[in-house]
């Protein structure tokens, strides 16, 4: 008895401290996370500026269309998350929706591609404009629900928390050379042109800008996804016998650190008030402001990777969320209030000086945790998974999704509707090409952008003292979660060896 024990132990061990992926599969991972979702930042698909100055359509008209598509998410998400969590293949249970992903995601993204040519060229009215967004967002959040579930096999490449740690890390800082590069490049352009041609030539060159840089960075984005694609495995097993979907639904309440995580997460994400993107570009005329701004905390943010693995060692997860958090809300609070300073006529938020100074400061304070703020999120979702697993013995990423959706997109139904009448009715937003807006609309612009969504930023820290796995409950958690993959991977290559044996012919 002793001597399984022993044996039990060391296999568990050594299961433990495995590297699972190959060099091949690291590499793919590496790019894929890092440039996999290559933007061009604030003027890409969806953004303020991508929606209001170059599409063109109503803040408060799309606010409107928006709930219905709310409505679809909540209705169409319980059914795809059931098909997901039950799916068993010999392929494994993510891997069909990964392959079955790729050509719709292709196709979508040519069209979106294509859309602001096509709505110019044929001379789209506000209406057709947004019939035809709205057809993509529909499009897109079918696929991402029927085919997403391809995406937790970045949940379950490997059964090593600190081999996927590392290769979080990785991804990050090779991300982090260039993933802002692009979005640097419009800014640099973006600002030449708007302090040197007409409202009307500048708003054209915004549009032209955007569809050239959009190609460039969708085409980019597609090899290092197609490559994680082809070399990607799914390596937790899961349950043999898929959980009864209302059982995997009320698992999910018997979660409590999900539940406090996804509280904090909805209520850091209440952000009453939008147009920070707007701000830079109307009123400053100052698109390249973060970049140059973020210029002293650049050397820092690289710096701090190098204390990523002692950071993780000597705080939990939960102690980690709230440096980096905190980090944050301060360089927030410093910049609005240098912004307030001389009030509407003569305030500091007009000028570019004194608000790049305010950025730079709150960029270096938060740039200290920077390369922890990049991966804890990750950390504590692949944490709360594997707690449920721990706890019932089987995974419901999609159903654990599902949820955290639901609170996310109720929020966002109702936020689009307060934020469109923000930016259109009390700030009085001009949208579409070559508008100028007044000193009134620059001053409210400005507030709402960044005033509103702080009050909530602080009250996001309250359930997070509740978070209740610390440094010993996650040693304890990962220590028994070995044991049980251990034993459950052995079972598995027991079953395939008898499977093997039995259809090999018999001896003559």
């Amino acid at each position: 008895m002793a001597e399984d024990k022993a044996n039990r132990q060391i296999q568990t061990q050594s299961y433990m401290n495995r590297l699972f992926c190959s060099t091949k599969e690291r590499v793919s991972y590496i790019l894929y996370s890092a440039f996999g979702q290559t933007t061009i930042g604030k003027y890409d698909v969806g953004s303020e500026l991508w929606l209001y100055k170059m599409y063109g359509v109503k803040p408060t008209a799309l606010a409107k269309a928006e709930i219905g598509r709310g409505i679809y998410d909540i209705i169409n998400d319980p059914l795809t998350a059931a098909i997901i969590d039950n799916m068993r293949t010999r392929w494994g249970k993510f891997k069909p929706f990964q392959y079955l992903s790729l050509i719709p995601s292709v196709l979508l993204g040519i069209f979106i591609c294509l859309l602001p040519t096509l709505a110019n060229g044929m001379g789209f009215d506000a209406s057709r404009r947004l019939l035809f967004y709205m057809i993509y967002l529909y499009a897109n959040e079918t696929i991402g629900a029927f085919f997403g579930g391809g995406g937790y096999i970045n949940n379950v490449f490997t059964p090593n928390p600190q081999e996927r740690t590392s290769l979080l890390v990785s991804s990050r800082f090779v991300g982090d050379l260039l993933r802002k590069f692009p979005e640097q490049v419009v800014s640099v352009i973006l600002d030449i042109a708007g302090n040197t041609l007409s409202e009307k030539a500048y708003a054209k060159l915004m549009t032209k800008t955007f569809v050239t840089g959009k190609w460039i960075v969708w085409i980019l984005s597609m090899v290092p996804t197609i490559m994680w694609y082809i070399n990607s495995k799914e390596r937790v097993a899961q349950s043999e016998k898929p959980p009864n979907p209302i059982k995997g639904f009320l698992s999910v309440f018997k979660n409590k650190p999900l539940l406090i995580y996804t509280l904090s997460d909805v209520i850091d994400g209440i952000n009453i008030g939008k147009g920070g993107d707007l701000y830079y570009n109307d009123v400053l005329h100052f698109n390249t402001l973060t970049t140059i701004a973020g210029i002293p905390g650049s050397p820092i943010s690289y710096a701090s990777y190098g204390f990523v693995s002692k950071f993780r060692e000597k705080f939990s997860t939960k102690g980690l969320w709230f440096l980096c958090r905190g980090s944050s809300f301060v360089a927030d609070v410093l910049f609005l209030g240098v912004g307030l300073i001389g009030g509407k006529k003569k305030g500091l938020y007009l000028k570019k000086v004194p608000m790049a100074c305010a950025f730079a400061v709150g960029n270096c304070i938060s740039m200290c945790f920077y390369a922890t703020k990049r991966v804890i999120g990750d950390e504590i979702n692949y944490e709360v998974l594997d707690y449920c697993e721990w706890k019932n013995g089987y995974r419901v990423e999609a159903t654990v999704n599902m949820m955290k959706g639901y609170f996310v997109k109720i929020k966002d139904i109702v936020l689009r509707v307060i934020n469109a009448w923000l930016l259109e009715t009390w700030a009085g937003f001009k949208v579409g090409e070559g508008q100028v807006q007044t000193l009134e609309t620059k001053y409210r612009l400005f507030v709402t952008a960044f005033g509103p969504s702080l009050i909530f930023d602080a009250f996001c820290f309250i359930p997070m003292l509740f978070y209740d796995i610390d440094a010993n409950t996650r040693k304890r958690m990962y220590n028994d979660l070995a044991r049980m993959r251990s034993m459950r991977s052995t079972m598995e290559s027991l079953k395939d060896g008898e499977t093997v044996e039995s259809e090999m012919p018999d001896a003559e």
